[in-house]
């Protein structure tokens, strides 16, 4: 896209979760409280660690700093990173924890439903954490967070570094708990349910989500990326706002890992010098190419089909 550079890319680091996923989609209507027939398939996820993959599938240089525990379940999270070209370095490895886990359920359309995660690895972390990690940490242009990290970490992680951080909420319940610190970050791709969350005022219009937005903003937060599903995204930034949408999507497999693409989509539009515009029609692209894919990254993402996502649904 014009106005792009992809000579200057800085390394990004992730700090957060990284998790086994099991994706259930049903046949047909679900009925509660019974035995659904449908479809059960596992990957590796955790949404740092799918940003941090995305990143890397995108062309830039990305380590994760996570914890997982001995079991199985870690170690295909670490060897999956590492196929992805993830810099696995800076993972703690914790002996007899069982790693993170989470499920979603999604109904016959690929829309999710709800979903549970095990995060108790990641939310039992404490500052030494980031001073296990620090060197990795320091040496990053950017880096990018996850809501699962306790607050104590957050408020930790903000005091060692000066690069910008950008957030990733996943959830209310891990926005809510990270309001208190939300202006130590510098970008914040909340959905709407989650900007509700931070900021404790209704979000049920797009006047109200732009209130909202700005209100986020006055907190310290300098860009806020607003999620809004099949209608789009609403940007909020020193440079004004906007809202985008892309035309009806029919390509849609599993609605699970788009908000992680477009928080990669958005750091790469960022590290690639792209305007304030492309990087939310990026952002918005890297949403479409994840839920095109049963897994929860897109092996197929790339610039090129980011572009081409662009060409066909958004321009």
């Amino acid at each position: 896209m014009e106005g792009s550079r992809t000579d200057v890319m800085g390394k990004i680091v992730g700090v957060g979760g990284a998790n086994l996923d099991m994706h259930c989609q049903s046949e047909r209507p679900l009925i509660m409280r019974d035995s659904n027939p449908g479809r059960l398939h596992m990957s590796p996820g955790g949404v740092c660690r799918n940003i941090c993959e995305n990143l890397a599938r995108l062309g830039l240089p990305v380590s994760l700093v996570t914890a997982v525990g001995d079991d199985a379940a870690g170690q295909i999270i670490l060897e999956s990173c590492r196929t992805a070209g993830v810099d696995t370095s800076a993972i703690r490895v914790v002996p007899g924890a069982s790693s993170t886990s989470y499920v979603s359920m999604m109904d016959e359309s690929g829309d999710m439903l709800m979903a549970m995660s095990d995060m108790k690895l990641i939310r039992d972390l404490k500052e030494d954490f980031i001073d296990g990690a620090l060197d990795t940490i320091q040496s990053a242009d950017r880096i990018v967070c996850d809501g699962n990290l306790p607050l104590c970490v957050v408020r930790y992680l903000a005091e060692k570094v000066s690069v910008p951080l950008y957030l990733d909420p996943v959830s209310t319940s891990w926005a809510r708990a990270l309001a208190p610190c939300i202006g130590a970050f510098d970008t914040v791709k909340p959905n709407r349910m989650e900007l509700e969350a931070l900021t404790n005022l209704p979000c049920d219009t797009l006047p109200h989500i732009t209130m909202a937005a700005a209100a986020l903003r006055e907190s310290g937060v300098r860009r806020v990326f607003v999620s809004l599903g099949e209608k789009g995204m609403l940007y909020c930034g020193p440079e004004g706002t906007m809202t985008a949408a892309s035309r009806p999507f029919d390509r849609m497999v599993n609605a699970t890992g788009a908000g992680d693409a477009a928080m990669a989509g958005i750091i790469y539009a960022d590290e690639t010098g792209m305007s304030m515009k492309e990087t939310v029609w990026t952002a918005m692209a890297a949403g479409l190419v994840a839920i095109a894919s049963e897994n929860t990254i897109n092996a197929r993402m790339t610039p090129q089909i980011i572009e081409d996502m662009i060409k066909e649904y958004i321009l």
